[in-house]
């Protein structure tokens, strides 16, 4: 049985796992004394089936070093995007390792190790291959007494200056009827769609939108994206860049409201995973539910070549990696709070 550490507070309990040091089962305690759980957990792993390394612990959240997966000529990239599969890595990027071609990087497929556990907060480490310009990310939960609420940080050591994508990974369920969890976020410079062919997607790809209630859709016209889950299964992915503050969530299934909230001059756009059932080969097989507000300096989830390129993204002054430097480490983070809706 992989290993796990749990802390109760004043609102709660957080259980963390070595896999990827992956947030478990959450509950937050609200205002109106009701525990609510709002991470999702992927259907292989209740089943306890067998998947790859990076979708074995698809639950709660979890940091991502480098961020995505590196996209190549096979993959369906339109528009500017498809020029960039094959561009090379800025010298001041440092060389791509063996670790960054798993997806989601070292930090999603290994084993953490506890450093610490106190009544305040858990701490795990987790040092990187020495082939690799990361040297260690350290990740600590602390929750806040006497709130329903969770800060989430790492701290980045490198070996080298690099610049690679990051992105935290919190996937929440979506366990009510169509429409019944709303995105509201903070302003933003611009949204927009996956750059990719991908027939699962509703989404004209490759597009820029201002609002999520008005995206195009390949179908012509245009629809929300703002409303989960979707009465019809698809797989879309948006960016929103230039956020500023974060994202207002609203679940009237189990009548709570989640504010996400981050540093955005460090992590500047908002990746939105949209999982609707569109996914049918294994180990998806349609049955995945969620949608992962994800906290990024990314372009999409296109990994460490493209982020560091001068990607349309970073072309309009949204910043697509971070850069860590030896001897100064890099300290990023979010902060989840939940609130009770009043009766419908």
């Amino acid at each position: 049985m992989p290993q796990t550490w749990s802390l109760d507070w004043s609102h709660g309990q957080v259980t963390v796992h070595a896999g990827a040091a992956a947030l478990g089962r959450t509950r937050f305690r609200l205002e109106d004394g009701r525990f609510v759980e709002p991470f999702h957990e992927a259907p292989w792993i209740t089943a306890g089936e067998k998947v790859e390394p990076g979708l074995e612990n698809l639950r709660g959240d979890w940091p991502c070093l480098p961020f995505g997966r590196l996209y190549s000529s096979d993959d369906p990239l339109i528009g500017a995007w498809r020029g960039l599969v094959d561009a090379s890595l800025p010298d001041s990027g440092h060389p791509l390792g063996p670790s960054d071609h798993l997806l989601h990087g070292h930090s999603a497929a290994a084993e953490w190790s506890l450093v610490s556990r106190t009544q305040d907060a858990i701490t795990l480490g987790l040092d990187y291959p020495s082939d690799s310009p990361i040297e260690r990310i350290t990740r600590t939960i602390r929750p806040i007494d006497g709130q329903a609420e969770l800060d989430v940080s790492v701290e980045i050591r490198a070996r080298h200056r690099c610049v690679r994508p990051f992105g935290f990974h919190p996937n929440f369920a979506l366990r009510g009827k169509p429409g019944s969890f709303r995105i509201e976020p903070g302003p933003y410079r611009f949204g927009l769609s996956h750059p990719i062919a991908e027939a699962a997607a509703r989404a004209e790809p490759d597009r820029r939108f201002t609002t999520l209630a008005d995206v195009a859709v390949k179908s012509g016209g245009s629809e929300r994206f703002d409303r989960l889950p979707f009465a019809d299964d698809r797989e879309d992915i948006m960016q929103l860049c230039g956020i500023e503050g974060g994202v207002h969530l609203i679940d009237e299934h189990d009548r709570v409201a989640w504010d996400l909230s981050w540093d955005t001059t460090k992590l500047p756009s908002c990746l939105l995973w949209m999982s609707n059932r569109g996914r049918k080969f294994p180990p998806w097989n349609g049955r995945h539910l969620c949608v992962g507000v994800e906290p990024v300096a990314s372009a999409f989830d296109f990994g460490s070549v493209i982020a560091a390129s001068d990607n349309p993204i970073a072309q309009s002054g949204v910043r697509t990696a971070i850069t860590i430097e030896p001897g100064m480490p890099l300290t990023l983070g979010y902060r989840i709070r939940g609130h009770a809706l009043g009766p419908n």
